[in-house]
């Protein structure tokens, strides 16, 4: 059924090209050997110059594509059409069927297709009868096909060619024999190896090839290209693993309605380290079904399944998403953020009940215009990236070190280093703790900036809805969840029985104030070294040495000035902003080196070195959980990153105490860890089969268990001894 939407889809936005004419653009049709239509250059080659009857020889349809677009492979996955060529050909000609070229996989927002880019050569055989009487064979092809980019377009193309008979067949020239052997390279050889494949309970087959020997720290980008539709899923991420008896690679059983056939067929494509470099070979399998070979279910049916992953409705999603955000407020990663709501509600005390209203609306807007914003940026990055997840902009060392900067001026701010006056005094007062409209706006503003890294009960089962929806549910929800967080400013605001049980406004605010700089310069401490994780050491450097010009930068604007910030105008004036200006813009400069620099993602042995700890952990892989989970193992995953507070915090009370290491061990657990601080494609798209957005997540397959078990974001000591002892009492 989605190949079917999809191939719909296609057509529809390709219906404008069915009405062209050759004049207008579209594909032109004449009796020659080369066409040229507005993205496709098609061309019928021989690689005889003349040919003797009864010896066969080869044609190629050779194509020229237009950068950015395809053409489709004789499966072309979720979407497409295949080329298509019929031939017209004298009496007693054959010809043989298609010799398909290695395919491409195109990932278009989610939907896979099978085709190829750029150049691409259809071979045939065609064979002459012995008793052939003409002076000449002329090949007729007509030919069509669908080219796609962001829309398709069905095109075609007649064209022939004449070849003259001789008593001895003559070569084409060495230009068109370049181009033949070339073709011939890239089409996938028989496989060396013997192929089965199995069937699991659910239904979804696991391709075995029987390659022994290889070593898999030399093979990569292991894809098998089921050669018909129907029986194997395109849309299905494939996740490939090589062990002792060959290449093993669990797919998803796809919409066809007929059985799994006897016979599977397909070209498997993998990429080879060698010692002259990279290789990419293609083979042709046919793999026979083998009853014997029964496999677990595949990891994507089990994450699907997983208990806790149940798809919400738009309603249930809504709830969730205002309970997640009320508890985000407790959640560690918005700590630093309830040190500037303390501030704000000290401030409200003694306050006329309309202002006070006003500034709980002001930080409510501030909340909401935030988490809409947040909503056109992940609608924006969807489009174009096809994934996005919660908290994404803190896998960029450049946001990392642009909060720590903010962390570090509002630091500043609080400890009374400088007021920002005039018509900048909302902005500053809102980010230190000083009244206004426009500084409880910007107070909401901030509290949604450090609040993104966390997810917290409720919230991530609605954010993983909401990042999968179309637009208007996207922006419903997420909007739902900032009213969650701004619910408890804004119901205080309005509630006269709670303001009388805030304290008096008096001196002690002042000190209130300069205390709640110390959450920010740690906040900013913490930035620091989430950028050390993702760029190494010289991110403290840039980050460090950035903020010394920015405090740089504060000095002079108040040097010499009567009252902070505002400054008798002068030559000297005049220079010190502009002194102050290029220390501004130095300190930016620093993130054009971080986006310049690698992530450091792995030490030379390969263990990772972003600061999540993995003593006494394994990497997470999905075929170690494959490998585990058939060996009758339990198994615990726990999803991390560096710049998730909730993610240290549950390690340090639950996952590493003393007690808990203990269980693990006693239970015989598997335990493999998924550092998500930069970006990981893996661990992303495992997040979007379980249905959730973000870190922390953690999964718990019991000893035996098909399916694994999805655990709160908020982990206890007694809650991990507890799933453990329910695994032991079961094994027992």
């Amino acid at each position: 059924m989605s190949r079917m939407l999809a191939l719909l889809l296609g057509l529809l936005l390709a219906l404008p090209a069915f009405g062209q004419t050759p004049a207008a653009g579209g594909s032109v049709a004449t009796a020659d050997a080369v066409v040229q239509t507005d993205n496709v250059r098609a061309e019928l080659l021989a690689d005889a110059a003349a040919v003797k009857p009864g010896e066969p020889f080869w044609v190629g349809l050779r194509q020229t594509i237009k950068p950015k677009w395809h053409t489709y492979w004789k499966n072309p996955g979720d979407s497409g059409l295949p080329i298509e060529i019929r031939w017209t050909l004298p009496n007693g000609v054959k010809a043989d069927p298609i010799v398909w070229p290695t395919p491409h996989l195109f990932d278009v927002s989610g939907v896979i297709n099978y085709g190829f880019q750029d150049e691409a050569m259809l071979l045939v055989r065609i064979m002459p009868p012995a008793d052939f009487k003409d002076s000449s064979l002329t090949i007729a092809a007509d030919t069509n096909w669908l080219v796609c980019e962001d829309v398709c377009i069905p095109e075609e193309a007649k064209l022939s060619l004449t070849l003259p008979i001789a008593a001895a067949a003559t070569p084409a020239p060495p230009a068109t024999r370049a181009m033949f052997d070339k073709a011939r390279q890239n089409v996938p050889t028989e496989s060396p190896w013997p192929a089965r494949y199995g069937v699991a309970k659910s239904g979804d087959p696991t391709l075995l090839i029987e390659a022994r020997g290889l070593k898999p720290d030399t093979i990569r980008d292991v894809y098998f290209f089921p050669a018909e539709w129907g029986p194997v899923a395109s849309m299905a991420r494939q996740s490939a693993s090589i062990g002792a008896d060959g290449i093993r690679i669990p797919l998803k059983r796809g919409d066809a309605k007929a059985a799994l056939p006897e016979r599977l067929t397909g070209t498997l494509v993998l990429t080879e380290k060698t010692g002259g470099g990279e290789v990419r070979q293609a083979f042709d399998l046919s793999a026979r079904l083998d009853p014997a070979l029964v496999p677990a279910a595949s990891l994507g049916a089990s994450f699907a399944a997983a208990e806790g992953s149940e798809q919400l409705s738009l309603g249930q999603a809504l709830l969730f998403a205002l309970l997640g955000g009320l508890i985000l407020n407790l959640m560690p990663c918005v700590f630093p953020v309830l040190a500037m709501k303390a501030a704000a509600f000290a401030r409200l005390a003694g306050h006329a009940r309309a202002e006070m209203r006003r500034d709980g609306i002001a930080y409510t807007a501030g909340v909401l215009a935030s988490f809409a914003a947040m909503a056109g940026i992940v609608i924006g990055l969807r489009g174009s990236l096809g994934e996005v997840s919660w908290g994404f902009q803190f896998q960029s060392p450049v946001f990392s070190l642009l909060i720590a900067y903010l962390f570090f001026v509002v630091g500043l701010n609080l400890s009374g280093v400088f007021e920002v006056g005039g018509r900048l005094a909302g902005l500053g007062q809102g980010l230190a703790a000083r009244g206004g409209t426009t500084g409880a706006f910007f107070t909401g503003v901030l509290a949604v900036i450090v609040a993104t890294p966390c997810t917290a009960p409720f919230m991530a089962a609605a954010l993983g809805f909401a990042l999968s929806q179309p637009v208007p549910q996207t922006v419903a929800v997420l909007l739902a969840m900032g009213l969650g967080l701004a619910l408890p400013f804004l119901v205080l605001s309005f509630t006269p029985a709670l303001q009388r049980l805030m304290p008096r406004p008096g001196p002690w605010m002042d000190r209130l104030r300069q205390f709640l700089a110390f959450p920010m310069y740690a906040s900013a401490v913490w930035m620091i070294w989430v950028l050390t994780q993702q760029t190494g050491a010289d991110g403290v450097l840039y980050a460090l040495g950035g903020m010394i010009l920015i405090a740089f930068a504060i000095w002079l604007l108040r040097l010499g000035s009567g009252a902070p910030l505002k400054l008798k105008k002068g030559p000297a004036t005049w220079l010190r902003r502009g002194l102050a200006a290029a220390a501004v813009l130095l300190a930016l400069a620093a993130t054009l080196k971080l986006e310049d620099g690698p992530a450091t993602a792995a030490s030379a042995s390969g263990r990772p070195t972003t600061g999540v700890s993995f003593d006494g952990w394994e990497r997470y892989s999905r075929e170690r959980i494959q490998q585990a989970v058939a060996a009758g193992k339990p198994v615990f995953v726990d999803f991390t990153a560096a710049w998730c507070i909730t993610c240290l915090v549950n390690e340090r009370v639950a996952l590493e105490t003393p007690a808990a290491r203990r269980a693990f061990e006693q239970a015989g657990v598997v335990k493999l860890k998924g550092d998500w601080t930069n970006r990981d494609p893996e661990i992303t798209t495992t997040l979007k089969e379980l249905g959730r957005a973000g870190v922390p997540l953690y999964l718990f397959w019991a000893r035996g268990a098909e399916r694994p078990k999805i655990l709160p974001q908020v982990l206890t000591e007694s809650l991990i001894l507890s799933e453990l002892a329910s695994n032991e009492q079961a094994k027992r």
